[in-house]
């Protein structure tokens, strides 16, 4: 346990060093570390369920408590503290931003997890994790198309 609160701990404080570290250099944000987290979870979610159907959801839910949600809430507090850096004037547009980091995937995949719940289509789940890939690239592209002031 102290092993895993050690990790935790780890990957929130080089979050924030290479975040406030970046924002000291005025790097340019493109807002596409979260993204690329999360995308690396839900394929190694995807590649657990295909190659053992029957202990995959186990070992995929074991996976991401251990491995994903602290690399995810990482990125999310570097993106959080990247966004409030680049938008010191207008945080309500960083907060927004950072919400959709959130909600985007989240809501995709409750709307996705009803459809297949209510049509009780087969093999639907591989669907609904391509889409919350898919949704979570959203906010780098309207970072990188809409923002060229940073």
């Amino acid at each position: 346990m102290a092993l895993y609160i050690g990790f935790i701990l780890l990957v929130f404080l080089s979050s924030i060093y290479l975040a406030i570290n970046m924002n000291r250099r005025r790097i340019r944000l493109l807002g596409l570390f979260a993204p690329v987290v999360f995308t690396l979870c839900m394929l190694k979610v995807l590649e657990s369920n295909i190659r053992l159907p029957e202990s995959g959801a186990l070992e995929a839910g074991i996976l991401m408590f251990l491995y994903g949600f602290p690399l995810i809430i990482g990125s999310l507090i570097f993106t959080l503290i990247r966004l409030c850096f680049v938008y010191q004037k207008k945080i309500w547009k960083a907060l927004l931003i950072f919400i959709s980091y959130i909600l985007g995937p989240l809501l995709v995949g409750a709307l996705a997890i009803y459809v297949e719940f209510v049509f009780q289509i087969d093999h639907f789940i591989y669907v609904v994790i391509f889409s919350m890939i898919l949704v979570s690239y959203l906010p780098p592209i309207y970072l990188y198309f809409f923002d060229r002031d940073q």
